[in-house]
């Protein structure tokens, strides 16, 4: 992220409403990654999280200004959106979708701490992930994959804090169980 920028992400915002297309890049640039990280953590396909990614910055783009006081409310707005958008897709297709074939590019985008997945072991998680209750897998992706801390989790989820911790916990303590089946 240009942290440096975003420490004035008001006048950015504004700007970019104002069809600034430097101001829609910087947003842009600063935000895209880890949206379409936790989007595509939570439905496994490229071609989807593409879809919802548009859709969640052409929401943004409508986000009143003054609305925005920081980095921390923009990103929480951001994640906000992503939340409902996958939501109404989980809604919209109760049917399964399969983890798509060609992502060996996208993987780089799919751990914040630079560690790469193999395809498989993707997989794996991403069908133990789907075990998690949407809460659970919010909070562990927010924290984990995401990197943030569990006062920011908790607000961004509406939560507090101890509520968090729980989310985080059984959601680890659940995909360790299965996982542990998986490689016994």
């Amino acid at each position: 992220m240009y942290e440096s920028e975003l420490k004035n992400i008001r006048e950015i915002f504004e700007k970019a409403k104002g069809g600034d297309r430097d101001a829609f890049s910087i947003i842009y640039e600063a935000y895209f990654k880890p949206l379409y990280r936790y989007v595509y953590l939570r439905i496994g396909n490229k071609a989807e999280s593409d879809d919802l990614i548009q859709d969640i910055f052409i929401k943004a783009y409508n986000l009143p200004a003054d609305s925005i006081s920081d980095n921390i409310s923009a990103l929480v707005y951001f994640y906000s959106i992503a939340r409902r958008k996958v939501s109404d897709w989980k809604r919209k297709r109760r049917a399964t979708v399969s983890i798509d074939e060609n992502v060996d590019d996208y993987f780089g985008a799919m751990i914040s701490n630079g560690e790469l997945l193999k395809k498989d072991e993707f997989e794996k998680l991403h069908k133990a992930m789907k075990e998690l209750t949407d809460e659970e897998q919010d909070a562990v992706i927010f924290r984990f994959s995401e990197g943030l801390s569990i006062k920011e989790v908790a607000k961004m989820m509406g939560k507090t804090e101890s509520v968090i911790i729980r989310l985080q916990s059984d959601g680890i303590r659940l995909i360790r169980d299965i996982l542990k089946k998986q490689y016994e």
